[in-house]
């Protein structure tokens, strides 16, 4: 049996943030805490971050790419040099988005998927997919192209869920027969996720009614909150049962906005995601979006016609805004990017905190919520020192 415990100055375990005991990991997976004499007693082999917090691997259920590729590559290679990227970043499970395209690319993204499996220790794990499109409205499209946006269709959804794992789509609750639509597909288990939309208020909150269980990064691809017509944007900061997006990197929503969410949802019900394209970590320049071309310059991502189209950030980045920036409280702000998406997802038996059980996915971050390690079933894949 592999044994090791693990000393920082605070673990942000799953119930509370730990100070005394330290972290014990048994073949590949969190095995509670125990005392340093004990870890003597037993002669456990102790790892010691002075200076240092442990956080639990980050998980983003909304990106597209990264280093020049994307999901929509159809490819095991783009996957992999994905995954290995994120996880250099300390997001340790992501699940890959498609974007609005034809019909045969996203099935051909949804077939690369199903035949996909990492067990690289350098690569982060893939979950499911997040089909984005091509379900929505041409008002707020950003990024998906308009001659590929379509009405909904249990048709053509089921060829797409044939393909591979559809784990969420997004759909524009003003569709015509969204409402039948969103209803017989989240009887199915299929994730809701209502996003780039005109919808007003009324139609927003059927939509939830009817089975949708998330809002796709909240206030951006939607109409304005306006006091006669709230808009999915109100039923997203009073629907306490609903999950809502938000992209924290400063562009897309601006620090009061991101502290409004903040004051009104209640913080088990925000996923941090980063929305990332393929331009992530790498210089500006031209790039592409599933068949849109964009323009990446000082690090902001948009299309000719100026839609901000995805980001180039990564989910640590997102949390040390809202913990150093907005002064959120640092449990949640963590559990936003870990823990709160793996149960939006039903994964929260296998990841996103730090409790019994689960795979040892941590970072080692420095107190500005620098990565300094991370590690993947107990076993160090990255460091920065």
């Amino acid at each position: 049996m592999a044994i090791s415990a693990f000393e920082a100055d605070e673990i942000f375990a799953e119930n509370g943030i730990e100070r005394s005991s330290l972290l014990l990991v048994k073949d590949g997976r969190f095995a509670g805490f125990i005392s340093s004499e004990q870890a003597a007693i037993e002669n456990i082999p102790v790892e010691r971050f002075p200076g240092c917090l442990l956080l639990p691997g980050l998980f983003d259920s909304h990106i597209h790419g990264a280093l020049g590729r994307d999901t929509m590559d159809g490819s095991r290679e783009s996957l992999d040099i994905i995954g290995k990227y994120l996880l250099s970043e300390g997001t340790t499970s992501w699940m890959p988005t498609t974007v609005t395209a034809d019909m045969e690319s996203i099935s051909r993204a949804l077939k690369n998927l199903a035949d996909y499996k990492s067990v690289a220790e350098d690569t982060a794990r893939t979950y499911g997919c997040f089909v984005e499109g091509p379900y929505l409205t041409a008002e707020h499209r950003g990024a998906h192209p308009a001659e590929y946006l379509r009405e909904v269709s249990l048709d053509e959804f089921e060829q797409l869920a044939s393909a591979g794992p559809v784990t969420a789509l997004a759909v524009a609750p003003e569709k015509k027969g969204a409402d039948a639509f969103i209803q017989e597909l989240a009887l199915r288990g299929i994730h809701i996720s209502l996003a780039h939309t005109s919808a007003s208020y009324e139609e927003s909150i059927k939509a939830i009614e009817n089975g949708a269980d998330g809002v796709v990064h909240t206030f951006c691809g939607m109409s304005p909150l306006h006091h006669r017509n709230p808009s999915l944007l109100g039923a997203a900061l009073t629907r306490d049962d609903v999950y809502t997006e938000l992209i924290a990197d400063g562009i897309h929503v601006k620090k009061p906005a991101m502290d409004i969410l903040l004051r009104c949802k209640p913080k088990n019900r925000m996923i941090l995601v980063s929305d990332a394209i393929s331009a992530t970590g790498l210089p500006d320049g031209e790039y592409v979006l599933g068949v849109e071309k964009v323009q990446v310059k000082g690090g902001i991502s948009r299309t000719s016609s100026g839609s901000l189209a995805g980001s180039t950030t990564v989910l640590l980045a997102e949390v040390r805004r809202l913990i150093l920036e907005l002064g959120a409280e640092p449990l949640s702000a963590v559990h936003m990017a870990s823990l709160n998406p793996s149960r939006r997802f039903g994964l929260e038996h296998e990841i996103g905190s730090i409790k019994a059980g689960k795979q040892a996915d941590f970072l080692v971050v420095n107190k500005r919520y620098e990565l300094r390690e991370v590690w993947k079933n107990g076993k160090k894949a990255v460091a920065r020192r």
